[in-house]
């Protein structure tokens, strides 16, 4: 059940926000959680990691990817304590000098109000603009990816040939393959971003087992096939790239898609609402285990599959197209074909973009759609009513990024493209609603121990800090973008 526009505003003053049934929301415990928190952490970034690695070099992008997993822990936290500060603020209010009592509860107060909070309309215009251009990247990239995994599958299996859509000769068939593709995802994404997330907690819980027990096919069979290839051929291998270590060439090659693969932060309000109000003291735990499981898959993903291959491709698991199961694992078998245990991880692997989409599209959507909500014009959302109001803030927010989709899939520049704005949304963002709910908190209460929260760490959620990270981040920022435009 939705919950009305007037129960999940920031303005609900007069019911018990910890009460899930006045506030409308479905819950879900510590475990649907993870799951869900998981299944944002593994959106489409984990696919183009290879790709970075061998081409921005494995010593470049493993920075990248170590810096950026700290640093996502950080500015998660800061979106923890955001959170907490932003609900306390509203409901004490801004006006009474008593310091405010920071909670998560099951009010949810997106991104974009969050920065109304702190820093007024400013604030949320431009949270907003950079969460929708980078959401549009995210959308825009898992629409991409189902299209090519389905159509790879289908000319795997139906007519016994190999489709990459990506490929610049890719033949007539395999373009229309990938279009076909693209309208059954528009239909199945549409339906599905339609339903809150605690009326998705079974499929959630479905596709998080599935990703882990892909996500461990991949790693043991890119270790079989580096163990069979042996040291002289990966020597080789790296030999005959270059700069295989370090490629500043390719500096934002390796920085987009890390970023991009990190970046989950603004989905918080959506996957910590439902959580139930006895385990929200909870959400660092949940949130950080899901984030370490998620980096150490990454990067042992990206390491891996760019020893493994000669040639990359920007989208990891068609590499597994030709996968035989005889040999290194992609060698010849003796039948023609492939073993049947070949077939059975051939499938999984590639239709893993397929279920992952599938999971995230829809979550991401609802978090844009709930961001786009409170800046629909009220001569618009007045004469629809509530749901249907609902139903069209997410419509804007996935149609736009189908029809990109669907006309322009060149995905090594949209992991690029998305990455620049999902940096600046997980880890810039954060750090700017840390220091300003901070000074907010000193000049509205006169101290900024009225900021503390839950989840205030010391050091880390300290003003000083907060400053040289946020500093830190811009520069990060420019040096990527000056090595994107070439200086």
């Amino acid at each position: 059940m939705e919950a009305p526009l007037a129960k999940s505003s920031s303005s609900v003053q007069s019911v018990d926000l910890l009460d899930s049934s006045a506030m409308g929301v479905k819950t879900y415990g510590s475990f649907v959680a993870v799951a869900t928190t998981f299944n944002y952490m593994i959106g489409t970034g984990c696919f183009g990691l290879p790709y970075a690695f061998a081409s921005a070099g494995i010593g470049l992008t493993s920075i990248f990817l170590i810096v950026g997993f700290f640093g996502a822990l950080i500015t998660m936290n800061y979106t923890l304590e955001s959170m907490a500060r932003a609900d306390g603020v509203l409901t004490a209010g801004k006006m009474t000098a008593v310091p405010p009592e920071a909670r998560l509860t099951y009010r949810k107060i997106d991104f974009s109000e969050i920065g109304e909070v702190f820093a007024g309309k400013s604030g949320f215009i431009t949270v907003q603009a950079v969460l929708c251009i980078y959401c549009l990247g995210s959308l825009w990239s898992y629409a991409s990816i189902y299209a090519s995994s389905v159509a790879s599958i289908f000319y795997s299996y139906a007519l016994n040939d190999s489709c990459d859509a990506y490929a610049i000769n890719a033949s007539t068939g395999c373009l229309n393959a990938y279009y076909g593709a693209m309208v059954i995802f528009s239909v199945l994404s549409i339906i599905l971003v339609l339903m809150d997330l605690g009326d998705q907690q079974m499929l959630q819980k479905f596709l998080s087992a599935y990703r882990i027990v892909a996500f461990t096919l991949m790693l043991v069979t890119l270790t079989v096939k580096l163990v069979v290839d042996g040291s002289d051929a990966i020597s080789a291998r790296l030999d005959a790239r270059g700069a295989w270590a370090f490629n500043l060439h390719n500096f934002s090659t390796g920085f987009g898609p890390t970023l991009l693969a990190l970046n989950c932060q603004y989905n918080m309000p959506n996957a910590l609402q439902p959580l139930e109000a006895k385990e929200k003291k909870n959400a660092r735990l949940i949130t950080f285990g899901s984030m370490t499981a998620a980096g150490i898959c990454y990067f042992l993903l990206g390491l891996l599959g760019a020893l493994a291959f000669d040639n990359v491709n920007p989208l990891a698991s068609l590499m597994w197209s030709d996968f035989t199961g005889c040999g290194n694992g992609w060698g010849e078998c003796a039948s023609g074909g492939a073993s049947w245990l070949g077939a059975i991880v051939h499938i999984v692997i590639l239709m893993f973009p397929v279920v992952n989409v599938t999971s995230a599209f829809p979550m991401v959507g609802l978090t844009v759609g709930c961001n786009i909500l409170p800046s629909l014009p009220k001569s618009i959302t007045a004469p629809l009513g509530t749901h249907r109001t609902h139903v069209l803030s997410r419509l804007i927010a996935v149609v736009p990024p189908l029809i990109l989709a669907a006309v322009f899939k060149k995905i090594d520049a949209i992991f690029t493209f998305a990455g620049f704005f999902g940096f600046a949304l997980g880890l810039i963002i954060p750090a700017g609603f840390q220091v300003v709910g901070l000074l907010f908190c000193r000049r509205v209460y006169g101290s900024i121990d009225a900021a503390w929260t839950p989840f205030t760490a010391p050091g880390v959620s300290s003003l000083g800090f907060s400053v040289s990270f946020l500093v830190f981040t811009f520069v990060v920022t420019l040096v990527a973008l000056f090595s994107l435009v070439g200086f």
